[in-house]
């Protein structure tokens, strides 16, 4: 009968000398000694039901000793308890010495920078929540190792939201640009729409038929609408008319501030538009809006917001405003940025104005790079001159069919 041998322990006298095996030294912690002579130490482990190992590096005389691997295996059973996997671990640590940048904390220095050229919260919040919400499946990837696949995968989960996927692919490229800047990924970029994501990705289908698919009110039907909303006595309501008299954007009127105001010449200067223009916007105001404002300055309770929130120190919800619409016309479809196409076509269908001018009521600049250059003008009087005439097109009075009596 053969007996079978048993290993000897491995000691600190016995590593360099003992022959072909595998020998365990405790803490997961393994010699392996090949036929040639060479010898290594391992570390196994079991991490989501698959057995891994990682090597420590060679044990010869000039290589690792024993106390030093079997602290290494110490350190690696620490980070399993924490629920880290070692060798992806030392893995990513030497990324890193070698100056690799994960996408996440690279995103995010870069996200506080450029932030910065931003004049409005809003503009920010929105920057914030994709780098850090919608780009979070990228945080963990290496910049060097990202490809298509990667950004395909967070656009896919945006892609039936049309501007919202456009601005996030428009982010990523923007971030893996900056890395290749900095010289921290290939030149190629993965974010590229013509070269790399239009031939693989489905077509968005565009919602509605009106501009920016936002559903609009026909303007045949706003002066009984406009009659509707003059009979509620609130603040939203007013701030509806507005918004409406005024083509603005739901936003610039829910945070319109006093200071902003010039009531004696009628101009509401809103400075910049941050992410939807870098020029200045100033906004004539109809009359009907003036004399509204004029009366509501007079008994203000606020010097900051002209439409005030819960408290003195914050402005209006930006969905008071949507819920009065709704509630007046039963369309939920219907939305209040609706409104400037509502304006447009009036404009197309029931005047002569020159098309530049009612674009510029939207605040649209027309023409090309080169044109807009020199387009500084802001045409107040002629602004002024369309918005009143819609002005007094939205608050006119219902025609009366009665037939007056002729004196005798």
């Amino acid at each position: 009968m053969q007996l079978l041998t048993q290993k000897p322990e491995i000691t600190a006298k016995n590593y360099l000398s003992v022959g072909p095996g595998e020998y365990p030294c405790g803490n997961n912690l393994y010699l392996i000694v090949t036929p040639s002579g060479g010898r290594r130490w391992a570390f196994r482990y079991q991490r989501n039901g698959v057995v891994k190992k990682m090597g420590f590096g060679s044990a010869k005389e000039t290589g690792l000793k024993l106390s030093e691997a079997k602290d290494k295996a110490i350190d690696a059973l620490r980070l399993l308890s924490k629920g880290t996997d070692p060798r992806e671990h030392r893995d990513d640590e030497k990324r890193r010495t070698q100056g690799s940048r994960q996408f996440g904390e690279f995103a995010e220095e870069w996200r506080q920078t450029y932030e910065t050229g931003f004049r409005h919260k809003a503009a920010r919040a929105k920057l914030k929540r994709i780098v850090q919400l919608i780009c979070k499946p990228l945080h963990k990837h290496w910049l060097d190792e990202i490809e298509t696949a990667h950004v395909v995968n967070v656009l896919k989960s945006v892609w039936h939201q049309r501007e919202t996927s456009r601005t996030t692919r428009q982010i990523i490229k923007k971030i893996l640009d900056a890395a290749i800047a900095h010289n921290l990924r290939p030149k190629d970029n993965p974010a590229d729409w013509a070269s790399r994501l239009q031939p693989i990705m489905p077509k968005q289908r565009r919602r509605g038929t009106t501009r920016g698919g936002h559903k609009a009110m026909d303007y045949k039907d706003l002066p009984a609408f406009m009659r509707k909303l003059a009979a509620i006595s609130t603040q939203s309501a007013r701030a509806l008319e507005v918004t409406i008299l005024t083509l603005a954007r739901t936003a610039e009127v829910q945070n319109m501030r006093w200071t902003q105001l010039d009531l004696d010449n009628g101009i509401w200067d809103l400075g910049f538009l941050g992410t939807k223009s870098e020029r200045a916007k100033r906004t004539p105001l109809p009359r009907q809006t003036l004399a509204y404002l004029r009366e509501a300055y007079a008994h203000r309770v606020s010097d900051e917001f002209v439409f005030l929130g819960r408290s003195l120190k914050t402005p209006m919800s930006n969905m008071t405003m949507l819920k009065y619409f709704k509630e007046l016309t039963g369309d939920g479809s219907l939305t209040v940025h609706g409104f400037r196409t509502t304006f447009r076509t009036w404009a197309q269908e029931e005047t002569d104005f020159e098309e530049e001018i009612v674009e510029h009521c939207l605040h649209h600049i027309t023409g090309d790079d080169a044109e807009k250059a020199y387009k500084r003008g802001e045409a107040l009087k002629k602004r002024l001159l369309v918005m009143q005439k819609f002005a007094d097109f939205a608050t006119q009075r219902p025609k009366s069919n009665v037939t007056p009596m002729k004196a005798a």
